[in-house]
């Protein structure tokens, strides 16, 4: 008997031993977006009294634009990336009213939420998005950003971040739409480059 006792004193012992203290958990991968979307006091880099989309202490809504300046926006935007597409030898961007659609309506999203991502709060993708505007895609890239206020603005920051500034000069893409709009955090862009069929 003393035997077994023996032998199951040591199995209790190994099995404490074995157990142990828990093991701790890594945390999940996380990335950080490439471009911190400004505090609701923050624009361009300075703190400011009020943010613009702040008003006696509360926030206000994103407003939308009006449809001739996201469309002057939009021009301005495509102009800026087929002047850099041009330096490498690629072909311009046409602007396509579908893929408008798609990157107004992400750029919307953004704004309501308050979240830079290339994914919908709906879990939509930027390919879902543009194949629900009426986009026939093949191939296709976006780029988005937050709280830069131009659309010069919008694409040099875009040209300054190595990844982003290769979907601008992937010469396969023939067409563009453009998505801007205001909101705390904001303004919020979106780039859809894509190549049809």
């Amino acid at each position: 008997m003393t035997g077994m006792r023996r032998a199951a004193l040591a199995l209790a012992g190994t099995l404490l031993a074995w157990a142990g203290p828990p093991v701790p958990i890594p945390p999940p991968h996380y990335e950080a977006p490439l471009w911190p979307v400004p505090g609701p006091f923050q624009e361009r880099g300075t703190f400011q009294e009020r943010g613009p989309f702040q008003e006696a202490g509360r926030l206000q809504e994103p407003r939308e634009r009006t449809a001739s300046s996201r469309g002057d926006a939009a021009a301005e935007v495509v102009a800026a990336v087929n002047r850099h597409r041009a330096e490498v030898g690629c072909g311009p961007v046409r602007l396509r009213t579908s893929l408008n659609r798609a990157a107004q309506a992400h750029s919307a999203d953004m704004a309501r939420s308050r979240r830079l991502a290339h994914t919908g709060t709906d879990g939509s993708s930027p390919a879902a998005r543009m194949r629900a505007a009426g986009y026939h895609l093949r191939q296709t890239g976006e780029t988005i950003a937050a709280g830069v206020g131009t659309p010069q603005a919008a694409v040099r920051t875009w040209m300054d971040s190595a990844p982003h500034r290769a979907i601008i000069l992937t010469c396969r893409y023939t067409h563009a739409g453009v998505g801007v709009a205001d909101g705390d955090g904001g303004p919020w862009w979106t780039l859809d480059l894509a190549t049809g069929h």
